[in-house]
């Protein structure tokens, strides 16, 4: 890179300060704002439509929560309920548990 004299940069400085003043602002018409305006419309409406999924997305959500829920409820009185024998308690939990069967041999 070469270096450039004070006097050179003072050059380029003046010509750059002339184009940013000489430069033109875009001229829009008014058809060009109703066509922006009408195309933002357009976008918000189309999706719009597509919103009627999130009445299941809530239901689902909710479902989630009373399954967690239910599974916390659970593990907690399988926690607390420790006058029952541990295998017992996995028969149950597995459904492995049969009515006349014993539970060991």
């Amino acid at each position: 890179m070469t270096r450039l004299s004070d006097e050179d940069l003072n050059k380029v400085e003046c010509a750059l300060a002339e184009a940013h003043r000489s430069r033109q602002e875009p001229v829009l018409s008014a058809d060009w704002a109703c066509d922006v305006m009408r195309d933002i419309r357009q976008e918000t409406a189309g999706r719009g439509h597509a919103m009627p999924t999130t009445g299941i997305a809530r239901i689902v959500w909710q479902g989630a929560a009373a399954a967690a829920a239910l599974a916390l409820i659970l593990c907690a009185t399988a926690l607390i309920d420790t006058s029952r024998d541990p295998v017992e308690l996995t028969a149950l939990l597995s459904d492995e548990l049969e009515a006349g069967a014993p539970l060991v041999e």
